[in-house]
């Protein structure tokens, strides 16, 4: 199991360190997860991110994004978010930052899959966004699999990994490619209801510069009922 942990350290450091070679930056995402589990049925799940340029500087987004979700069976949950982004463009010579903001509903279906170890996740949403005064929406599917590397199963003390793909296709008012998120971290369980994850993402936009980024999950699952 050591040498799985060195080949995902590796493959950190080697994705980081191309991105540097190239001259390109290395941005971040800053993540606080939270799992509110209100009945068996019912849990609120609340999300707030700040992204940036720079790995500590010039902020690119930030964001609140709690969903309300209700669970069909186990293995399969519907949820609706009311979100609010805040985003900047990136700052050059001979032009400024300009911040705008987006109201985003968000639908969403959950199915999840486990062969042994490996915890198999794809997240579907469709988001209607309206951006200052323009409308558009857009379709996400995202594979996500997790897989604890020091015990069979997740509890306080163990390594594990979470890696994935996400591909966005903007709907309206036309159908294209928006981008594509590829994704590997390695997270610690500090607690049974905390964990701590860092890793990289590649984004490929459409349009727009390619992005590098590091990033930092903080995860709490929380049960309100008995």
């Amino acid at each position: 199991m050591k040498k799985v942990l060195i080949f995902f350290l590796v493959l950190l450091i080697n994705q980081i360190s191309t991105a540097q070679d190239k001259n390109d930056k290395l941005g971040s995402w800053y993540v606080y997860n939270g799992f509110y589990k209100l009945s068996p049925k019912w849990e609120l799940f609340f999300e707030g991110q700040l992204r940036t340029y720079e790995f500590i500087s010039e902020p690119q987004s930030f964001f609140v994004r709690p969903f309300l979700s209700y669970y069909v069976k186990d293995d399969l949950q519907f949820g609706i978010s009311q979100e609010y982004h805040s985003n900047w463009s990136e700052e050059a010579p001979d032009h400024p930052s300009i911040n705008t903001s987006e109201y985003r509903t968000t639908l969403q279906a959950i199915t999840t899959q486990h062969w042994g170890r490996v915890h198999l996740q794809h997240r579907y949403r469709y988001e209607l966004r309206l951006i200052e005064n323009d409308f558009k929406t857009r379709a996400r599917y995202r594979l996500q699999v997790g897989i604890p590397l020091t015990d069979r199963t997740m509890k306080k003390g163990v390594v594990f990994t979470t890696f994935g793909n996400e591909i966005l296709m903007d709907v309206t008012p036309n159908v294209n490619f928006n981008q594509n998120r590829s994704y590997c971290m390695l997270g610690y369980q500090l607690t049974p209801t905390l964990n701590l994850q860092s890793g990289y993402m590649y984004l490929s936009k459409n349009g727009h510069n390619n992005e590098h980024r590091f990033q930092l999950f903080i995860t709490q699952k929380l049960k309100f009922y008995n």
